[in-house]
């Protein structure tokens, strides 16, 4: 590997490229897992929204408030709701509309029953 003017070129080209495709590799893993992450997060916080609001737009229900519409702001979003009647009197659709914090936004419908205080159906 050595002369007496110095390396061999050749080797020195050899373990240049392999530096350089393991820091390649480790930066795109690093990439790679930082997407994730922040995809997971905006994931779960509209989830946690929507829950949220179905939360709230049920105690609406039960509670038997008046109007239609509600919508509560969060630290980490904003969710909206709105109440509607349905062919059967005890059931009750509820859209709702979450916006996270980055601007994400996710909506769901559900259909509940006032009678046996059960959800009957979540689509999102």
């Amino acid at each position: 590997m050595y002369r007496s003017k110095g390396f061999i070129y050749p080797a020195v080209l050899f373990v240049s490229a392999l530096v350089l495709l393991i820091v390649n590799f480790t930066a795109a893993q690093y990439i790679s897992r930082c997407m994730f992450e922040k995809e997971t997060k905006a994931f779960y916080t509209g989830e946690n929204l929507l829950q949220n609001g179905a939360l709230l737009s049920i105690r609406h229900v039960l509670e038997q408030r008046k109007g239609q519409k509600g919508s509560q702001q969060f630290t980490y979003g904003q969710v909206s709701y709105h109440i509607h009647n349905t062919l059967i009197k005890e059931q009750k659709q509820i859209s709702l509309k979450a916006i996270t914090e980055s601007g994400a936004e996710r909506t769901a419908q559900l259909v509940f029953d006032q009678k046996q205080k059960k959800l009957l159906r979540w689509t999102e």
